[in-house]
């Protein structure tokens, strides 16, 4: 039963991530980012959507531009879902190198909006 709900929880998130991946195809109406329209400054996120949507339509250097940092890094933010997710397959725990990559890796990301603002 604990497998049948993940599942469904995955495909929850999927279908919603298609859902508004049809939505911004078909209106452009894109949800804002709400630390942007606070502060005024991008957040190391932004331009997530916009990477996507140059993806899917094959345009890498736009994507690039939209986010360079999760544009370089994405490949390996996904294997390390996909590691994850075998892990609590499995039953196993992250192992502590790599509770340290990942902390190296948010501590990156972070440096990588602050920078991006000072351009």
């Amino acid at each position: 039963m604990k497998n049948r709900n993940r599942f469904t929880g995955i495909l929850i998130l999927l279908g919603t991530g298609f859902a508004y991946f049809v939505w911004l195809k078909v209106t452009g109406l894109a949800i804002p980012c709400m630390f942007r329209i606070v502060t005024g400054w991008l957040c190391p996120g932004c331009g997530i959507t916009t990477l996507i949507m140059n993806l899917t339509e094959c345009n890498f250097a736009a994507a690039y531009q939209a986010n360079p940092f999760l544009f370089v890094t994405g490949p390996l933010l996904a294997a390390e879902l996909l590691y994850y997710a075998w892990l609590r397959y499995k039953g196993r725990k992250l192992p502590s190198w790599n509770n340290g990559l990942i902390i190296v890796y948010a501590i990156a990301l972070c440096l990588f909006g602050a920078v991006r603002n000072l351009q």
